[in-house]
């Protein structure tokens, strides 16, 4: 089978989407099918300075944002130099992940695989950058969305969250409807056993670029709290520098994921410490979640988003509401840290849930029952 792979990036390029897109062409090829990529289309500068009049107009007019990545104008001209660009082709199915606007009104008769880790309504003053439209952007949003879902032959989501959203929301009929959860975007040890001490200090991992979106100084005020009554606990903090002082937190601000000696620095992370602790204020499926059950290693988070089709509260992880506070977190934390057997518990419970759900040989063999039985035009 010839499949196209929409992307914005080349395939080989490890860093789109943390890694994500290249795990998928990497479990495709494994299935023998001939991929071929397609570089995501843009507009020209005349198209450009044309849409750029037309959210000039909108703002002034209802004084509100616009959503400049899904709108009817982009996904018109789009659309029209995919169907152009298709017509030049001979493929069988396309793979268009995160593609929503420029799919969305293409007329081609080859059948799509759409892919997204959440739908875009979902994410409507959800996530901070899809915030501020006014109402006309977000009808418009919406009906390109509905119509992406309609138009794929299959949509896959990354979590049930997001799948149920696509059926109940725009009525989209189960059965085109999929759920496959993503992998670990990094190396993952073959033979885990869990060997930590757990009679010394016990260490939680903050691993995330983004200390605010990500609650970091929620999960600082819980180990805080956590210290003060007598417990023997450490924060780690990777990817961010929130500059603080106290001698039980240690901070690296950055280590690059492409670099091998920097991979392995986070690897040694996950592998000693015994939870990843990221609070999270909003997520659709956060890949360092999968990672940490690669690690055996157990997450405290929020039950918001897709979170929890990633983390199950009381047997992998701990989840709690959005509205929890840093005496929540403790008061849920501490019992696991009297009985310490329990985090053991957990930490198998995380790896088994890796090794059955969360990785990427797992996507490769539902994907592969999927194009079995897709028709080709």
């Amino acid at each position: 089978m010839k499949i196209g792979f929409y992307s914005s990036m080349h395939l080989d390029d490890k860093r789109n989407w943390s890694g994500t897109m290249y795990k998928m062409y990497e479990q495709i090829s494994k299935l023998g099918h001939e991929i071929e990529w397609i570089p995501k289309l843009t507009l020209s500068s005349s198209e450009e300075k044309r849409y750029k009049n037309l959210e000039n107009w909108y703002q002034k007019i209802f004084k509100r944002g616009y959503n400049q990545h899904i709108n009817f104008y982009k996904a018109r001209v789009i659309a029209n130099k995919v169907d152009l660009y298709l017509k030049k082709q001979n493929f069988d199915v396309i793979f268009a992940p995160t593609a929503v606007n420029d799919f969305a009104l293409v007329t081609t008769k080859t059948p799509i695989i759409y892919l997204n880790d959440a739908n875009v309504g979902q994410l409507l003053n959800y996530y901070p950058y899809y915030s501020g439209f006014g109402w006309l952007s977000k009808k418009e949003t919406m009906l390109i969305e509905k119509k992406m879902l309609q138009r794929a032959t299959v949509n896959i989501f990354s979590s049930e969250w997001a799948a149920d959203y696509a059926i109940n929301h725009y009525g989209i009929q189960r059965e085109k409807v999929k759920v496959l959860k993503f992998g670990a975007n990094l190396n993952v040890p073959k033979n885990w056993q869990f060997n930590k001490h757990l009679d010394n200090e016990i260490t939680f991992l903050f691993l995330a670029v983004d200390w605010i979106r990500k609650r970091g100084n929620l999960a600082y005020q819980t180990v805080k709290i956590l210290k003060e009554k007598g417990y023997n606990v450490k924060m780690q903090i990777i990817g961010c520098n929130p500059h603080l002082e106290e001698e039980w937190v240690n901070i690296i601000p950055f280590l690059n994921k492409n670099n091998p000696d920097e991979l392995l620095e986070i690897q040694n992370h996950l592998l000693n410490s015994h939870f990843l602790f990221v609070p999270t204020q909003a997520d659709c499926t956060p890949i360092v979640f999968c990672e940490a059950a690669a690690y055996g290693l157990p997450v405290i988070s929020t039950n918001t988003g897709g979170v929890s089709a990633h983390v199950e509260n009381g047997k992998t992880g701990v989840l709690l509401p959005e509205n929890a506070s840093a005496k929540d977190y403790a008061d849920a934390i501490e019992p696991l840290l009297m009985s310490r057997n329990e985090i053991e518990k957990m930490s198998v419970a995380s790896r088994e849930k890796y090794d059955k759900e969360l990785n990427w040989e797992m996507w490769g063999k539902t994907m592969s029952n999927l194009l079995l039985n897709i028709k080709p035009s």
